[in-house]
């Protein structure tokens, strides 16, 4: 079952119809076409991940 989720990416909310157990990184990627973001460790771990989240830097993996 999808649900509509709406981001503000960069300043522009746009919206998107997502799985719910959809990880915000592929969101994203796949959703949105972001390629900033990259999956490569799979933990969290080396940072590749990263976003900011209202002021904050947190791993969407």
């Amino acid at each position: 079952m999808t649900s509509e989720l709406k981001l503000k990416v960069n300043g522009s909310t746009q919206g998107i119809d997502v799985e719910a157990n959809t990880m915000l990184l592929y969101v994203l990627r796949d959703g949105l076409e972001l390629y900033d973001p990259k999956f490569i460790c799979g933990l969290g771990q080396c940072g590749a991940c990263t976003v900011h989240l209202d002021g904050k830097a947190i791993c969407p993996a």
